[in-house]
């Protein structure tokens, strides 16, 4: 082992001593016959692929000195580990509504819907069931929080788009949440005119629509609904460059320690999602530095949930996604790989998310809830001068002639730059040429069938170990509740029938 790779082996083993009691804690009550938990919380770093946690880890030492918590835990005896099957009840591969309503209802739907088989039968989601049985429920995420991911497990409708109809699901079945989405609240950005965040705020729920706000008003609330972007919150990469932006949105992880602190005052058990949703949106764009920092903050919130767990055995925590996205992996670079490591590390000057970055250079909008798209770059395609200037401003590296040239090409509009249809957009694009000089590479724009990994601790744990199938949650969860309820559902052969009367194209198919 070669001096540098000691120095990255014990920096990385190093990560778990601020969070050793909680990890004794969970596992002694692990131990436990018949042990059952007061608190869930079910942690889901969306989109990410099987390849991302190894490239984070190396990312994360190189950036903060310290390997990823979610990587060392699956060396350790307390965490239990498995593999889980994400299909939807239409496709291999499933978009973030059915993995989530999977959880959620314990049925397999149609990608694009929530809680709902295909002859519109409403499944009740996990969060009504709970409160039923007189525990709170917090949703936790990092983009709209009514994205697909968290309406799994607190809405019921026939479009995931439809936000507006998920966000008034929540009222009064939804304790604290915390996210983006501020325009499916507000009267001046919904069709109907309704003012979702004054009908919260008349059912006793505090609202914040700052970091600031959110942290005065933790102490007092017993139920808050804290919307820090009028769509999804800005990516780690762009929030660590922007001083305003720092001050007004919390990190998923100061978002998490606020939700927790929140419920665990009121001693009553408690179920919460904590999502990290912009490693979706960046392996959508094939945004490598976006993808990673993401998930390195994900690994931040975990570590705010371990302490968390300190002191309190009963609490089950799984860490897991619901799906791969695009692959993305560090090939060889250079002459027998030897470039590899320094290419990689190019990652680390990279200032800017591709959805900051790509309207210059190749005219796409970032990953957003809209059909917008723009065609072209306001004012023309960028002369190669000016992509060139844009790519030692943002990333660090400057383009090669023939790169810049291409992409002055796609941002006029021009395709079949690329054989790989998928690849052969302005994000699919501006990811090859930058791939070229960081060695990371994609296999597409769209999420993949691969299996999840499965991390958890605490009592009962063992039931996520081994392989599982993503409808097997709803039912483990509820059991461990003490619930005994089975949502109806529908074997593939039956829901054939109504998938052509069913279908309803999405506003973004390929971005879900």
């Amino acid at each position: 082992m070669t001096a540098i790779n000691r120095r990255f082996f014990f920096k990385g083993a190093g990560v778990l001593a601020g969070v050793a009691g909680g990890l004794e804690t969970l596992d002694a009550a692990a131990q436990k016959p018949g042990a059952r938990p007061r608190r869930i919380i079910f942690m889901v770093a969306d989109g990410m692929s099987p390849s991302v946690l190894p490239l984070a880890e190396q990312f994360s030492l190189r950036v903060r000195g310290k390997g990823l918590l979610w990587q060392a835990l699956l060396n350790r005896a307390e965490a239990r580990r498995g593999w889980m099957d994400m299909a939807s009840l239409d496709s291999l591969v499933t978009d973030s509504s059915s993995a989530s309503s999977s959880w959620g209802s314990g049925s397999r739907i149609f990608n694009g819907w929530v809680n709902m088989l295909p002859d519109g039968t409403r499944l009740t989601p996990i969060c009504d069931l709970v409160r039923d049985k007189g525990w709170l429920t917090a949703l936790v995420t990092t983009a709209t929080v009514t994205h697909a991911t968290p309406a799994g497990f607190a809405a019921s409708v026939r479009r995931r788009d439809d936000e507006h109809l998920i966000a008034e699901q929540y009222l009064d079945k939804v304790d604290v949440i915390l996210g983006g989405g501020r325009r499916f609240f507000a009267p001046d950005s919904r069709k109907d005119a309704k003012d979702l965040a004054a009908a919260f705020r008349a059912a006793g729920y505090s609202y914040a629509e700052n970091r600031q706000q959110m942290q005065a008003q933790a102490a007092a609330a017993k139920r808050m609904l804290g919307l820090f972007s009028p769509s999804h919150v800005p990516y780690t990469v762009d929030h660590r460059h922007n001083e305003a932006a720092q001050k007004l949105v919390p990190t998923l992880a100061e978002m998490s320690g606020t939700a927790l602190s929140m419920l665990e005052k009121q001693n009553k058990p408690f179920l919460i999602q904590i999502e990290g949703a912009r490693v979706d949106h960046a392996a959508h764009s094939n945004d490598a530095a976006g993808l990673l920092w993401d998930q390195i903050a994900f690994d931040e919130a975990i570590e705010t949930v371990l302490r968390f767990a300190e002191g309190r055995p009963d609490t089950l925590v799984v860490i897991t996604s619901d799906h791969g996205n695009s692959n993305p992996g560090l090939v060889g670079m250079g002459i027998e790989y030897r470039q590899s490591n320094a290419c990689f590390e190019r990652l680390a000057g990279i200032k800017a998310s591709f959805s900051s970055i790509s309207p210059r250079l190749a005219g796409t909008a970032e990953y957003a809830m809209d059909a917008q798209q723009t065609a072209g770059v306001a004012g023309g395609a960028p002369s190669v001068a000016r992509i060139q200037e844009l790519a030692e401003q943002y990333l660090g590296f400057p383009f090669t002639q023939e790169e810049a040239e291409i992409l002055h090409r796609c941002a006029a509009g021009e395709r079949k730059l690329c054989v790989n249809r998928q690849l052969d957009s302005a994000v699919g694009i501006l990811g090859q040429v930058v791939g070229n000089h960081t060695g990371i590479h994609w296999t597409g724009t769209t999420h993949t069938s691969d299996y999840t990994l499965v991390t958890a601790l605490g009592p009962g744990a063992d039931r996520f170990a081994g392989f599982i199938r993503n409808t097997s949650v709803f039912d483990t969860l509820t059991d461990l509740a003490g619930i005994r309820f089975r949502n109806p559902s529908m074997d593939p052969e039956k829901a054939g029938k109504f998938r052509e009367a069913a279908f309803t194209p999405r506003l973004r198919p390929d971005w879900a």
